[in-house]
This record gives structure tokens, C-alpha cells and sequence, in this order.
């Protein structure tokens, strides 16, 4: 409790670092610090892993932080020798824990933001530790006393594990003999692309009240900026400098970049731990319920906006008063508005609520962003509907060196037999494809990944190969012809692969309709890292649109600060700049995407069922193989990715995997293609 009342720690662990200064922070790089903090819905601080600089303590007062103040004590390294209590029940070293101990106490003591202590971290536990806790018990009887090691709590206040699953949260949570507070120390481990799953564990916190919050692994990456011979920008980590022994690149697990830019991570941390809540009482009528998960305020100081998007577009808005909400608490809100009465088939509405400062305060202004949600309506099942084929338009087809080579008014369309692929598709002089649609299961791994790596890599899942079994061709109807494709996806040497086949389906009009599926045969890795389409397309169509999550990178378990909505950025501009290159850029729940050059003149694509893309002008072997951001080179072809799943991006760089994980099993899915001019024939899903 604090000053009486139940508190939900939405937290961080913190470093002092920059990454030109090293340990030598300024008080801005603090400030900005603390006001991002603020800004992302962040209320308190653990010390990672040592009382940080002094000032840092002054502005968590000031703005209004909670501090766990953490003694510079780590034995980690004894973990290595068999025995990491070995200093730590060492009567010898008592002298040595005491002075760490009450150094930071007498130095921080009056400083109203600390509200934990803590005995330091990863140290094992013995009588060293029992010391400290009854100097400090003597010392300050006031604040509560956290030691993560302290499994069985003997002298600590907070149960605080690191990286627990969910079901043992849970467990820990219903437990009849436990009388203390669980607060993870650590969790969510943000290295890379990730974390994951983060709305799963707040959704348990919500749950029980024993939980009451943690703090997220980490602030941000300890990259140290350099530039190369040519000028280009780059961050070293461990054993770029020589340095041995090194932890290669485990310094890079921040919600920032090494130069303070937000990551994805920090602004779904914002969303999922974002203190009023929203929920639908009656979509139809247009009755909300507000729930205030502040701890000690009421809603007053917030303004309550909302839009109604028809097909990601605003057709109404406004905004209403928010009734008097205390904290815990919740109330009814009926918002205005009005469906059109005759609805446009397939045609999707949503609603977006906003919740915004109504007046400027330390840390941001009027109108800073604190709390979203977005309800949909009405919304049909995303088919790929035809559009009408005029009769009058001729189609054939020809064989030409190992090529079949279809013709239609507009296009032509080649498939390179030997390979079952389009290797060229023209679209009224234009070209659209150069290469693909090819199934791909593999992702330049994630840090998270590293559970599954060595099984993926010993199966050969980035080696992937063709082999055609049989292709054949038919007209299906007058202006349609039908190319079937079965093949074995499969990798060197082993004895397994994914029967596959895909079916497409061509108009006289150049749109073109695609079945896949697949299945399994023989003994395949039980995890994929995706399944979905890879192809190549002309550097020109660099000009992205799309119906879906965004604006920012999002995946199946870290889309919940995604709003769906229309989007558009350049290729360029889907690119994640992730310290360590890995798998990034994606976009999830898309309705549509489409690629055009300058002057809209390009193709969109949509699936049978809401899907994933990303597109760089990198390949996948480009971020595979490079460690640094300036090995990476821009090339002359852009790689569009179409995924049907994708494994879960998870948190096991450093704590369990993924929940729901992508599972080898059979697969099926439809994508259909159309060359279009932007805004002439762009459909509105």
C-alpha cells in the first residue's frame, strides 16, 4: 500500500547509460528519460542493478516516479563455479554487504519516490544478505524490502521472481499461504524484435489482486555509436571492441534505441498498461463502460474523443463528458454515434475512443494521447470478390523455352516451369512481379528465437527448395485459365518436407487469384517461425497503402497498440532499425495492401482472411547474415512478404516461450492479386 491504497507497479528496469557517454549521463538524458516515461504510461523505476546517479532521484520526485532503489550488489558470475551463494554466506564478506547497503540508504533516504528497497541482484542468499535486512529493518522501518533470491522470503516483503510463466503467476496468485504482494522484478524481456505478450500478463495482474504489476527488462539498449569508413551510423556491443569474455549483443534489450527513439515495444508497453480501460456494454446503442485503473485520481483531467471510421476512413466525430470516475471504479458513457442506415456490402465500421489531457501538466500537454480503444461494428468475412470480367476481353496462353506464357489484353504473365513460379508479370507495359510467389517458412531469426534456432537451423528450414512435380494448365472458362502447381518444399538431405499446391486462377483483366496449401510429411521441426508467400517486385513500387494495424510494426502477440486503420509510408519507411538485423517491419490484421510507384499505378493484394505483410529492400538472407545495421545494403529489388502466420515474437531471449506457438501443421489460404491505378480502382476493402 501506499498512503493506505493498493498500487499496480507499471514499471521498468533502468541503467544509467548514453550511448556516446557511457555511465556519464547528463541530467537531460535523465529528464527525457523520466518524461518519456510519463509520456508512455510508465509509474515507477527499478535501479538496475546499483543506486543510480544521484540527480535521477531529484526528477523522480519532482514528476512523480516510484523507485525501487537497488544496492550495487551482483555475484552472478559465481553461478559459473556451482555455488552463487559463496560470497553471499560468507561471514567474511559481511563488512562488504553492509557498506553497499547503507551507502545507498543514507545517501537516498529522504527521497519521497524510493518506496522499495532492494538487497541487489542475482546474488544467491545467506547470512550477508539476513544482515542487511536487519540494519536496514532498524535503519528505516518505513519502506518495503525486496530481494528477488529470497525465494521463500524469509526477510523480504515482496514476493519478486524474474520471468515467470504465466501458469506460475497464476499458481502464485491463487496460493492460500501467501500473505505478500507479487511484483516481478523482471519480466518481458524487450531484446530485439520483442517482447511479446505482454497483454497476457496484464490481463492476469487485472485479475488478481496479489499481482500487482513488475518491472519490464529494460529501459534501453546499451549500443555504443560509432561510424564506419563510409560515414554510416552504427552501434557496437559485446566483442566489438576486442573485448573478451563478452555477451555479444545481450546489452540490447531496451524499450529504447541506444539514441533514446521509442521502439514498437515501448509504445505497445504504453497501450497495455494504459490506465483507463474500455469496454463495449452495448455496441448497437452505443453504450461504453469506463473503468479507472488510476490509483489514487479521477478521470476529470482527461478529454473523451471519438470518431466512427467507415473502411478506415472518419466519417464522424465528437466528444462527450466523462462522467465521475474514482479510482477502482467505473461508469457508463453513451456516445452518438450513427451507423448509416443502408449499409454498403462488406463495408466495415469502427469506432475509436481517445482519451487525452485536458489541460498541460509537467510532463506533457493538453491534448498528449494517455488511453485508446477501437470497437468494430459491422464487418463481413474478407473474401476476395472479382471484380466483373468484361466478356469481350480475349486470353491465351503459350509454351516458350521451359515458360508458359499467358497473354491477356492488358499483361502477360510468365511461369517459369522448373520452378512453378511467376518469373515476370507485366501489367499494361508495366512490371508489377519479377519474381514469386514462393511458400516461405523461414524469418531472419529474432533474439527471442533462440530457443528454436538450432532445431529450425539442423532441419535446414532457411534451405528450403522446390522441386515440381507436375504443372498443368486448362482453360476453365472463356475469359479464365487454371494453372495448377504441386511441389515438394523441402530442404537438403532430411527426410521430410510440406506437400504443397498451388492454384491460380487468371482473368482475361489480369487479376489473378491464388489457392495454396500444404501439409507436412515426415519428421518436421513442431514449431515454424512462419508460413506464408515471398516474392520480388521493381524497386518503383516503393509507395505502400494498406487496411490494418499500423501505423508502427506489429505481430500476432504485439498488435494490441496497433489501430486499424488506412496507412501510407514508403518501403523505406516499414523498416525497424534493430541494432542486432533480424526479422522486422511486419504488419498483422490486414485487410488490404498495396505497392505503387509515384503515381499510384501498381498492385494490391488481399487474402481470404485478415493476414501479415512487410516489405523491404533487403532480403531475408540480407538481415540473416549482417550483425550491424550499416552492413546492410539497399538493393534493386524490393522483397515483399505475405504471410499467413507467423510465429509469436515472444520474450524467451530470456524467459519462457511463447504461448501459442506456429505449429507444423496443414495449411490453407487464399490470395488474390490485382494491378490497379490508385484511387481509380482501389477497392474499399
Amino acid at each position: 500500500l501506499v498512503n493506505g491504497k493498493p498500487i499496480m507497479i507499471r514499471g521498468v528496469n533502468r541503467h544509467d547509460f548514453d550511448c556516446e557517454l557511457g555511465r556519464a549521463i547528463t541530467l537531460d538524458s535523465m529528464e527525457k528519460d523520466i518524461l518519456m516515461m510519463k509520456r508512455h504510461n510508465i509509474n515507477a523505476v527499478r535501479t538496475s542493478h546499483y543506486p543510480n546517479d544521484p540527480r535521477f532521484y531529484q526528477l523522480c520526485d519532482y514528476y512523480g516516479l516510484y523507485v525501487m532503489d537497488e544496492t550495487d550488489l551482483e555475484t552472478h558470475g559465481f553461478m559459473l563455479t556451482g555455488n552463487i551463494n559463496q560470497l553471499s554466506d560468507d561471514p567474511a564478506w559481511e563488512t562488504a554487504y553492509l557498506d553497499r547497503i547503507i551507502r545507498m540508504v543514507e545517501r537516498d533516504k529522504n527521497h519521497p519516490c524510493v518506496i522499495i528497497w532492494s538487497l541487489g541482484n542475482e546474488s544467491g542468499f545467506g547470512c550477508n544478505h539476513k544482515a542487511m535486512a536487519k540494519w536496514l529493518r532498524q535503519k528505516d522501518p518505513t519502506r518495503l524490502l525486496h530481494y528477488e533470491a529470497d525465494t521463500k522470503q524469509e526477510v523480504v516483503d515482496i514476493v519478486g521472481p524474474m520471468y515467470t510463466p504465466l501458469e506460475k503467476l497464476v499458481e502464485l496468485a491463487k496460493k492460500q499461504n501467501l500473505e505478500k504482494p507479487v511484483i516481478l522484478c523482471e519480466y518481458a524481456h524487450a531484446m530485439g524484435n520483442g517482447p511479446g505478450g505482454l497483454k497476457d500478463y496484464w490481463d492476469v495482474f487485472a485479475e488478481y489482486n496479489r499481482l500487482q504489476g513488475g518491472f519490464i527488462w529494460d529501459w534501453i539498449d546499451q549500443g555504443i555509436k560509432q561510424n564506419d569508413e563510409e560515414g554510416k551510423e552504427w552501434y557496437a556491443y559485446g566483442g566489438d571492441f576486442g573485448d573478451q569474455p563478452n555477451d555479444n549483443n545481450f546489452c540490447l534489450n531496451g524499450l529504447l534505441f541506444p539514441d533514446r527513439r521509442p521502439s514498437p515495444a515501448l509504445i505497445e508497453y504504453k497501450k497495455v498498461i494504459e490506465p483507463i480501460v474500455v469496454k463495449a456494454v452495448n455496441l448497437d446503442e452505443g453504450r461504453f463502460k469506463i473503468i479507472n485503473r488510476y490509483d489514487f485520481i479521477k478521470l476529470d483531467h482527461h478529454i473523451l474523443s471519438w470518431s466512427l471510421l467507415e473502411d478506415g476512413r472518419v466519417i464522424q466525430s465528437g466528444s462527450v463528458p466523462i462522467p465521475v470516475v474514482f479510482p477502482g471504479e467505473s461508469a457508463e458513457v453513451w456516445l452518438p454515434f450513427q451507423v448509416p442506415p443502408v449499409l454498403t456490402p462488406g463495408t466495415e465500421y469502427i469506432v475509436n475512443i481517445s482519451f487525452t489531457l485536458a489541460t498541460d501538466t509537467k510532463w506533457a500537454p493538453r491534448g498528449h494521447e494517455i488511453a485508446w480503444n477501437q470497437f468494430i461494428l459491422t464487418s463481413e468475412k474478407y473474401l476476395p470478390i472479382k471484380n466483373k470480367i468484361d466478356t469481350g476481353l480475349a486470353l491465351n496462353f503459350y509454351e516458350q523455352n521451359c515458360k508458359v506464357i499467358i497473354e491477356g489484353a492488358s499483361f502477360q504473365l510468365a511461369f517459369d516451369k522448373s520452378w512453378g513460379r511467376v518469373t515476370s508479370w507485366s501489367y499494361a507495359g508495366k512490371e508489377v512481379i519479377s519474381r514469386g510467389p514462393k511458400l516461405n517458412f523461414w524469418r531472419a531469426p529474432i533474439d527471442n528465437d533462440q530457443p528454436y534456432l538450432a532445431d529450425w537451423q539442423k532441419y535446414g528450414l532457411n534451405r528450403f527448395s522446390h522441386r515440381i512435380e507436375q504443372l498443368k494448365i486448362r482453360r476453365k472458362e472463356e475469359n479464365a485459365l487454371e494453372l495448377s502447381i504441386e511441389a515438394r518444399v523441402a530442404p537438403p538431405v532430411f527426410n521430410f518436407a510440406f506437400a504443397c499446391k498451388y492454384l491460380y486462377t487468371i482473368y482475361a483483366d489480369g487479376q489473378v487469384m491464388l489457392e495454396v496449401e500444404g501439409s507436412p510429411v515426415g519428421e518436421i521441426p513442431a514449431v515454424l517461425p512462419r508460413i506464408g508467400l515471398q516474392m520480388t517486385l521493381p524497386d518503383y513500387l516503393d509507395q505502400v497503402g494498406w487496411y490494418g494495424r499500423g501505423p508502427g510494426e506489429c505481430y500476432i502477440d504485439r498488435k494490441e497498440s496497433g489501430r486499424i486503420s488506412r496507412y501510407a509510408c514508403s518501403v523505406d519507411d516499414l523498416y525497424t532499425p534493430y541494432v542486432f538485423p533480424q526479422e522486422n517491419g511486419n504488419r498483422t490484421d490486414i485487410r488490404w495492401v498495396s505497392l505503387t510507384d509515384l503515381n499510384g499505378w501498381g498492385i494490391i493484394v488481399r487474402f481470404n482472411e485478415l493476414f501479415n505483410f512487410s516489405a523491404h529492400q533487403y532480403t531475408v538472407e540480407d538481415l540473416d547474415k549482417a550483425r550491424h545495421i550499416n552492413e546492410l545494403t539497399a538493393r534493386d529489388k524490393i522483397t515483399l512478404n505475405l504471410d499467413y502466420r507467423h510465429q509469436p515474437l515472444g520474450s524467451a531471449s530470456c524467459g519462457p516461450k511463447p504461448r501459442h506457438e506456429l505449429k507444423a501443421d496443414n495449411f490453407r489460404f487464399l490470395v488474390f492479386f490485382k494491378p490497379f491505378i490508385k484511387d481509380v480502382n482501389l477497392p474499399s476493402r
